[in-house]
């Protein structure tokens, strides 16, 4: 049925999330399964369970002195996480549909470490055949941890692992390398817009003092139809498809937004009350928020009514603190800000999680959106600094130039190519396991894979010829922004060459160059995607394949193998409709 009443759901667009007192009357929790009540608790500093002799992961050191990426300590506890995936029906903006939740949640249940800690996450792959859907596979990637010794465990089907096949587990076991905000999300096709995705906090040392951790504001565009058919949107054979990305329906902050019902479709169950996101601060106080985009495609910039916010951390790198009245995010990307409670604490404010119409599209015409003056970007690398400086290597043991372009085929389906190519995952043969093979040559051209060897430094320039930004995520690593603006890289500019940028997602803009580094110190066969979802679906993706000698030499675990028996054994009864690229 449609319920039909008077409702704000496109203005909830952009009024997501307050904090204060409770505004609006909403559907039960249960139905939404949304993170945002007023009542949330609040996040510690570290965890308190077993943690080392001064109550804090990283001993008695504080603030300098503690890179991210630098030895972490060795706290000697594992955290333990079990994941149930399968489907449901929940209506996070009033409006029902089914979905793929883990544990019956959504957003998923929060991954919480400290600093060098282990974490274990057991997976039960229980999607099955159902009126909301077929049966698929499934893997987990945990957003910009290095995996560093665990390159098995990256999460990354036709990468790293088969498929978890319907019916089965696994078991991922790594280390909390980094410390800072991400997220975790299924790495199956364009899976995780169906619900299944989470947040990640790993705790670790203050570089800038707070008083509060409100933990995680996701964010994000919202997608009422089952993925598969927004892929086949993407791809260019629907009337849907414009040059960006398909129409997201709604923009929800931690779960929660309305919904216009009289924008639903006929035969659907939409309720008009599902309730908005909210937070509760402290007067006087100063929070730290763990901004995050775990949308699927849209470009987000987030502000708050009356508040200044000042910029901590992007990604898992701490910056020197800046000012800032929006912060721009795009998929995949995280900002930690720090705001202070200095307003009237009678009052509430609004918190603003806007959709660039710039270089994203939505379906809610009645919102408030950014002007097309936005520039589909992040923040210019002069105004962000490391906290921990870093200068470049000038002189880069290989530098590879990739030309990025959208291509119609013969059959009129719409793919993205790298340098020509259009990636395409094979899941009964992952990539890392032909390299412990000693298989290095990868003869099917569509794996897409750049050989670098046992180079020391490696320099990627991408050039993009089309007219859509591209959020460029690498696994295994955190890279320096060396350069990023119009048109093709002039080869020679670079910014800041004495402290560039460090993040492990940076937006190529739109008939742009970005051009990244980093440090070939992780064997392992890596990906380097456009975190839009849809993008992703169609091929823009490369592999990175590092340091194949060691990799040869290494052990891979069991459940690699056995997880590839089992999708083997599953794939021989049931049809693997494979309608994209594949991660």
């Amino acid at each position: 049925m449609i319920r039909k009443t008077r409702a704000l759901a496109c203005m909830a667009s952009i009024f997501s999330g307050v904090f204060g007192a409770s505004l609006t009357s909403r559907m039960p929790q249960n139905a939404t399964n949304g993170w945002g009540t007023i009542d949330a608790p609040m996040y510690p500093d570290y965890l308190t369970d077993n943690p080392l002799p001064s109550g804090k992961p990283w001993g008695h050191r504080q603030g300098h002195g503690n890179d991210p990426y630098g030895n972490a300590p060795v706290t000697g506890v594992t955290r333990y996480y079990d994941f149930d995936v399968r489907r449901a029906t929940l209506a996070p903006d009033g409006y029902e549909k089914s979905g793929i939740f883990v544990n019956g949640q959504f957003p998923g249940p929060a991954i919480e470490a400290n600093w060098g800690d282990w974490i274990e996450v057991r997976v039960h792959n229980n999607i099955e055949d159902t009126d909301g859907g077929k049966a698929e596979g499934t893997a987990m990637h945990f957003h910009g941890i290095t995996q560093k010794g665990t390159p098995w465990f990256d999460g990354v089907p036709g990468f790293s692992q088969c498929p978890i096949a319907p019916g089965s587990s696994f078991t991922y076991r790594f280390r909390a390398d980094v410390y800072g905000t991400s997220w975790w999300h299924s790495h199956y096709s364009a899976q995780y817009t169906a619900g299944l995705w989470g947040p990640m906090i790993i705790y670790g040392p203050k570089h800038v003092p707070y008083d509060v951790d409100l933990g995680p504001v996701m964010l994000g565009d919202y997608y009422h139809s089952e993925y598969h058919d927004v892929v086949e949107s993407a791809s260019g054979n629907s009337t849907d498809f414009n040059v960006y990305v398909p129409w997201s329906d709604n923009n929800l902050i931690n779960g929660k937004n309305n919904y216009n019902c009289s924008m639903a479709a006929e035969n659907s169950t939409c309720y008009a009350n599902a309730g908005l996101a909210q937070f509760r601060f402290q007067p006087g106080k100063t929070h730290r928020l763990r901004l995050m985009n775990t949308g699927a495609a849209a470009l987000i910039h987030f502000s708050l009514d009356g508040h200044k916010m000042k910029v901590i951390a992007n990604d898992f790198e701490p910056v020197v603190p800046y000012d800032a009245d929006f912060v721009t995010l795009h998929v995949g990307q995280r900002t930690d800000v720090l705001v202070t409670a200095n307003a009237s604490p009678a009052a509430t404010y609004w918190m603003r999680s806007t959709i660039s119409l710039n270089c994203s599209h939505h379906k809610c015409r009645g919102a408030r959106a950014d002007e097309k003056t936005f520039l589909c970007k992040n923040d210019d690398l002069e105004k962000t600094v490391p906290f921990f400086p870093k200068k470049v290597d000038l002189h880069p043991d290989a530098v590879e130039t990739i030309t990025v372009d959208l291509f119609t085929n013969a059959t009129g389906s719409h793919i993205w190519t790298m340098n020509n190519v259009t990636q395409y995952t094979n899941y009964n043969s992952p990539l890392l396991l032909e390299a412990y093979k000693g298989n290095f040559t990868f003869p099917d051209p569509k794996a897409n894979v750049y050989d670098f060897g046992a180079n020391k430094t490696v320099r990627i320039v991408l050039n993009t010829v089309y007219q859509s930004a591209h959020p460029m995520h690498l696994h295994g690593h955190s890279f320096q922004v060396l350069a990023e603006g119009p048109g093709a890289w002039d080869g020679k500019t670079i910014i800041n060459p004495h402290n560039p940028v460090r993040r492990d997602t940076h937006t190529q803009r739109r008939y742009g160059h970005l051009v990244i580094q980093f440090t070939m110190d992780n064997p392992g066969v890596w990906s380097y995607h456009c975190h839009i979802a849809w993008h992703a679906s169609m091929g823009l993706n490369i592999g990175i394949l590092e340091r194949p000698a060691e990799l040869a030499k290494k052990q891979v675990p069991f459940v690699i193998d056995q997880t590839c028996h089992d999708w083997d054994r599953w794939t021989k009864t049931h049809v693997v409709d494979q309608v994209d690229a594949g991660i």
